[in-house]
């Protein structure tokens, strides 16, 4: 089901900069788009979900040294259910955006948009930052990404849900 689409008629950045063809075409990545069918973009953004979620519950696995108390285990769910509406939001803004595109082949990166890749480095960038700071003990930190990481699972099923529901709706095998 994965296509790759070659762009012979245009120009990348270094064929448009030396004001050459294109005779390098299959070795230039900006000529190489790797595209799927579109509804297939809901299925990608469920498998990126869940192996995010799994590699950050894993890692509040590991942050768990005791057991938690009434406090911890009150903050995983309030992290757990902040996190699950926000994420819930967003996949639906994705899945409306996606359904909404008239072309049969999509890029496969396209399942995110430009404001959600940054978002998503801000976010890995601030965890990182905050676990290996030291500054926080760790069952917060066990807590938080746990919650986190369960808010993910749970909004890959959704897409997933999502996504099994519109190939019945086109009546895709």
């Amino acid at each position: 089901m994965l296509y790759v689409a070659l762009r012979v008629g245009s120009a990348c950045w270094l064929c448009r900069y030396t004001g050459q063809r294109p005779l390098h075409v299959a070795l230039c990545y900006a000529h190489i788009m790797l595209k799927i069918p579109t509804k297939m973009l809901i299925l990608v953004a469920a498998v990126v979900w869940l192996v995010a979620g799994a590699g950050v519950v894993s890692v509040g696995i590991a942050a768990t040294t005791t057991p938690w108390t009434a406090e911890v285990t009150t903050g995983f769910i309030a992290v757990y259910l902040l996190f699950l509406v926000m994420f819930l939001l967003i996949a639906r803004k994705h899945i409306r955006r996606i359904r909404g595109y008239t072309t049969k082949l999509e890029n496969i990166f396209n399942f995110f948009d430009a404001q959600s890749y940054a978002i998503l480095a801000v976010m890995v960038g601030f965890g990182a930052t905050v676990r290996l700071s030291g500054l926080v003990p760790d069952p917060i930190i066990a807590a938080l990404y746990s919650g986190l990481g369960l808010a993910l699972i749970t909004s890959a099923v959704y897409y997933a849900v999502t996504y099994v529901a519109i190939c019945d709706e086109l009546n895709v095998p």
